[in-house]
């Protein structure tokens, strides 16, 4: 493995890495911040090596180079810990066996799907002690924490990028519609309604969802959370899919298409198709990941003005709005001064831009210049009050109708994120697409025989998986 101990200037680092981009795991770019030499059981002088894991190869040579030079910038602030960079990244299908094998690195990037199962088992260390005088992690946003705060309280891992899905809607449509797009419905029944009045009033299909190529399961499981139902257990070993919940949101699926007749009439969506009738206007409502801005303004040419994005409403007994996103978790052989060190690194890697000034700016700047929307909606990482310091770092750089999502910015904090099955999630989906879509191509769908049969069909799946 190649260590990194480069003596150059930390200034003429840090200016070049203001323009690097780095994407690992799904997150977004992040650059470094100064962290916190102080404070924590390990604090101190001691020489300390510290493996990475998600280091770029060598055939995507940018992504490489940036990747050292943040390394080489954190190793002149601390000039005791060394970074031992490590090709090693997360896969579902041999975690286990790296874990097993004792071959995990000090830190390594993992889905929000896993980090449940990897606290039980006790694979992760405990950073709680550590992270207590860390300015970064002391500030996260609660319902980003909790992801990774065990059953006690710990601190199990450092979550570094989250979204949620979300409701979004057309705010032009729903003014031609003769509805208030600064009050986006916040109940399945109020989603009911104005999907029938957009449908009636403009030329729009009034509301959509994914259907095809495990999106319809995806969504169904979304929505189901949304009504108080999973398709399995936490332990990730029991069909659960036959629950009241899940039941809720096919009535609703039903209710929403056959009586209302708000969901047009093709019933094969997949990811792709659902985002080009949103961007182009052809739906009016629909429910996607809160962070797709860019995707719709940039990518697919949308008006600003006519995005809008609400928090996914919840039925009775609700558990939340189904999410995802990345967790840098350490290995629990690691000495207290490697989860130090590794602790700092966290902080300094992918946090910076929300708790340093300068970092701030300087990204608000990079983004500007890439054509990359700053001050987009999303699920910020950090509490409230600490992204409220951050944009208004930022604030002469951000050009986003901001105003336009008060309503999804103030339950950020509040609207639980629950992850996606934490077992064979991709089976579970398309073994529910087809339920989608019976449901929603036959009036007279029987639901319970549906879900009977899929509670059979997903035991079978996890047990495999065992």
């Amino acid at each position: 493995m190649k260590q990194i101990r480069s003596r150059a200037l930390l200034g003429a680092v840090v200016a070049a890495l203001a323009a690097t981009s780095l994407a690992a795991c799904g997150g977004d770019e992040k650059t470094p911040a100064d962290g916190d030499k102080s404070g924590s059981p390990a604090a101190g002088d001691q020489k300390v090596t510290i493996s990475v894991s998600d280091y770029p190869s060598t055939e995507n040579a940018d992504a490489r180079a940036a990747f050292e030079r943040q390394a080489e910038a954190f190793q002149e602030l601390y000039p005791n810990i060394t970074i031992e960079p490590t090709e090693t990244a997360y896969q579902a299908d041999t975690i286990q066996a790296l874990i097993a094998g004792g071959t995990m690195p000090t830190t390594l990037l993992i889905p929000f799907t896993d980090i449940g199962r990897m606290m039980e088992l006790d694979q992760v260390a405990d950073l709680t002690d550590y992270a207590a005088n860390s300015e970064a992690l002391s500030n996260l946003n609660p319902s980003v924490a909790k992801i990774a705060t065990d059953s006690s309280g710990r601190i199990r891992g450092v979550p570094y990028s989250a979204y949620t899905m979300a409701l979004l809607y057309n705010r032009s449509l729903f003014t031609e519609a003769g509805l208030d797009p600064d009050a986006p419905p916040t109940t399945w029944e109020e989603v009911r309604a104005a999907a029938k009045t957009l449908t009636e009033k403009t030329d729009a299909q009034g509301f959509e969802l994914m259907t095809m190529e495990n999106t319809g399961g995806w969504m169904l499981t979304n929505m189901s959370y949304a009504f108080g139902g999973k398709p399995i257990n936490d332990e990730g070993t029991e069909s659960t899919v036959n629950n009241p919940g899940t039941k809720a949101a096919l009535e609703f699926y039903r209710a929403i298409r056959w009586d209302d007749n708000a969901m047009g009439d093709n019933f094969l969506v997949n990811w792709g198709d659902q985002a080009n009738d949103f961007a182009s206007g052809k739906t009016a409502m629909t429910v996607f990941g809160a962070d797709a801005y860019n995707r719709f303004i940039t990518n697919l040419g949308m008006s600003k003005d006519d995005y809008g994005v609400a928090p996914l409403p919840q039925g009775t007994g609700g558990l939340g709005a189904l999410g995802g996103g990345g967790v840098l978790v350490v290995n629990p052989a690691s000495t207290p001064e490697q989860i130090d060190a590794a602790v700092k690194w966290a902080e300094f890697y992918w946090l910076a831009p929300y708790i340093d000034q300068e970092r701030a700016v300087q990204r608000a700047k990079d983004d500007l210049a890439a054509g990359t929307p700053v001050g987009a909606p999303g699920l910020p990482i950090v509490n409230a009050a600490q992204y409220e310091k951050y944009l208004g770092w930022i604030a002469e750089y951000i050009d986003v109708p901001r105003e336009n999502y008060t309503l999804y910015t103030s339950t950020v904090e509040t609207l639980p994120i629950v992850p996606e099955p934490s077992v064979a999630g991709q089976e579970i989906y398309a073994a529910l697409d087809p339920v989608v879509q019976e449901v929603l191509t036959n009036r007279d769908a029987d639901i319970d025989k549906l879900l009977a049969d899929a509670q059979v069909a997903v035991q079978a799946i996890l047990d495999a998986a065992q």
